[in-house]
């Protein structure tokens, strides 16, 4: 005896509108608008995205080794990498050695990353603003509060 099919309820050639309600879908759609917007910054300072979240993370946690580059930046491991080797080549970063782990090295920017930084950041902050209009104070933190909840729930299921 042949099962029957639960029939969709709405026409497939109309499709549902189930992704309107997706949130990772909506995340992804945001900030891919948002880096777009910024592109033309980055490429009028000869930077690119990859090059841009490194000098971000750099900028806002100080000095840190390869490893926690890669945690912090979501980046593939060789991506960081290639993407260090030319912030250093160009002056942006500076790698020293670890005193405590020769192994390890450590990367700093430098004051010719800073500025690149300081280029961009104030574009960055302002398409920022533009997102959020219409939002107060207490809306953005609370969205602020509940994605770094969420990224802490991620964290932890496996």
């Amino acid at each position: 005896m042949a099962r029957s099919r639960a029939q969709p309820t709405t026409s497939l050639s109309e499709g549902d509108s189930w992704i309107d309600n997706f949130t990772p879908y909506r995340l992804y759609r945001v900030t891919t608008k948002l880096n777009a917007k910024l592109m033309g910054k980055l490429k009028s300072n000869k930077i690119n995205p990859s090059q841009w979240r490194v000098l971000s993370v750099l900028r806002a946690y100080g000095t840190l080794n390869v490893g926690k580059l890669v945690e912090l930046t979501l980046m593939e491991q060789p991506t960081v990498s290639r993407v260090v080797a030319q912030l250093e080549q160009d002056g942006r970063i500076e790698r020293r050695w670890s005193t405590v782990d020769s192994r390890v090295a450590e990367l700093t920017i430098t004051p010719a990353g800073v500025e690149a930084f300081d280029a961009i950041i104030p574009t960055a902050l302002r398409h920022q603003q533009l997102a959020f209009k219409g939002f107060d104070k207490t809306e953005i933190a609370a969205l602020t509060a509940m994605l770094a909840r969420i990224e802490a729930n991620i964290e932890f299921y496996d």
